[in-house]
């Protein structure tokens, strides 16, 4: 920020402050609604001076459409360096350079605070973003899968509000999909700083892309960053249409707003999420959610003719915690036990407390029976290794070991279906709960004994 604050009536003084105090003791910040007066303080809390700059730039203009600040005659262009404001209750004036947009090859990258502070939407525009968070999509959150009827919302809306051929929610972490068309280096450099804009007119020519189909064409593609409230990425937006130059700055400026309903909305599914379907004692998921997430994937294994692995983990000695430390210790144990088995399988795999000391682990297609092996050894050794502390009924602190038994099914080598793979997976549980325990054991066909004649 640049020069001065100055007040009528005495000679002209001028200040060089940063964006920082002028969030904190010169704009009328309470004067803005709640979650913009959080977003701001998160801004401040960062102590990323890009983000307190145009957590700045945003106030003022929000302020401007309130009517507390008003934007002094001289600024004919939006995109001028310089932009005057003078406060309404003070004499204060703000001279702000207003940052451009950075090229990067054949990409435009625009801060928040680039792009047009208004912009003109109709009652069918706004009526088409409060459909993506429709409650009664959340009315049986179990019986359907609401994030993916989310995800067709958000790029409904998104085709409909800026005429775009296709937006596409990618959330952080996913697995890319075939033909997908950003190399991971760029969703990286999105990911690291979801605020600004990025935008290339003319896809033939940018970096930043994977090696394009021979005879496809060039094409418009806007990429933003999603939040969630603390500023951390969650994902981002991929918006893009057939023509060239397809996108003008009020259509950037749509983007960012429909980036920041979609962390609103999304953020408020993962709440709705841990109250609907994660155990409160373990931070696994419940029951409920396994048995859907086992249905679904299921289904997928049988249609692409994939496979899957079911794994039942159980405590040994359990009942030994409780009797010996007490029932709150036992509990340590649990949420230990819950911890490790959710910090070594893939991002992609489900974690699930079935009933007391059992666990339910959900391997996704594709999968071998040696890397099911391996992973289910690999639980069962970490397991083993971690020394839990429980503070038992004496008081005193005590540092214990635990162990697991674990019983392993494949889909289609031991099952076709959902009820016989679990039957599969606790028979071989109940191979692998004799003494000396601590193992695991894949099931195995019962021998045929042979007919007597």
């Amino acid at each position: 920020m640049g020069h001065p604050a100055g007040r009528q009536g005495s000679p002209m003084q001028q200040k060089t402050i940063d964006f920082r105090e002028l969030l904190e003791k010169l704009l009328p910040i309470e004067k803005l609604p709640l979650p913009d007066r959080e977003s701001i303080q998160r801004a401040l809390r960062s102590g990323v001076s890009r983000q307190i700059e145009d957590a700045a730039i945003v106030a003022l203009q929000q302020l401007e459409l309130a009517g507390f600040v008003r934007r002094l005659p001289g600024d004919l262009a939006r995109s001028a360096p310089v932009v005057r404001y003078q406060s309404r209750d003070r004499l204060d004036v703000f001279t702000v350079h207003v940052p451009g947009p950075a090229r990067r090859d054949a990409w435009l990258v625009f801060p928040r605070s680039a792009l047009p502070p208004h912009i003109h939407t109709s009652f069918d525009q706004v009526r088409r973003l409060l459909r993506i968070d429709d409650p009664a999509m959340w009315v049986d959150a179990s019986s359907a899968d609401a994030r993916g009827t989310l995800a067709e919302r958000l790029q409904t809306a998104g085709r409909e509000l800026l005429a775009a051929s296709e937006v596409r929610f990618v959330a952080a972490g996913e697995k890319p999909q075939p033909g997908a068309m950003l190399h991971p280096a760029m969703v990286a450099e999105v990911l690291g700083d979801p605020a600004p804009v990025w935008y290339c007119a003319d896809l033939s020519r940018a970096s930043g892309l994977r090696p394009r189909l021979d005879g496809e064409s060039g094409g418009s593609l806007v990429l933003i960053g999603v939040s969630d409230s603390e500023g951390q990425a969650i994902g981002h937006l991929e918006i893009s249409a057939p023509a060239r130059d397809a996108f003008r700055p009020e259509d950037l400026g749509l983007a960012a707003l429909l980036s920041d309903c979609c962390g609103t909305v999304l953020e408020r599914a993962v709440r709705l999420e841990k109250l609907v379907f994660i155990d409160s004692l373990t931070s696994a998921y419940n029951r409920s959610y396994f048995d859907m997430q086992m249905e679904k994937e299921m289904a997928r294994a049988q249609r692409d003719r994939g496979s899957l692995a079911l794994s039942i983990v159980d405590i040994d000695d359990f009942k030994s915690f409780n009797t010996r430390y007490g029932y709150q210790a036992g509990n340590e144990v649990l949420a230990s036990v819950s911890a490790a088995l959710r910090r070594f399988v893939r991002p992609f795999d489900t974690v699930a407390r079935w009933g007391g000391e059992e666990f339910a682990v959900l391997l996704t297609a594709p999968v071998q029976p040696q890397d099911v092996a391996t992973v289910t050894e690999r639980l069962r050794q970490t397991v083993e290794r971690q020394v839990v502390s429980l503070l038992g009924l004496d008081r005193r602190p005590h540092r214990v070991s635990v162990t697991v038994s674990i019983g392993v099914a494949l889909y289609p080598d031991h099952a076709d279906n959902a009820e016989d793979l679990w039957r599969a997976a606790n028979q071989a549980l109940l191979l692998a709960k004799r003494p000396p325990k601590n193992q695991v054991v894949f099931f195995r066909e019962p021998e045929q004994r042979p007919m007597l004649s």
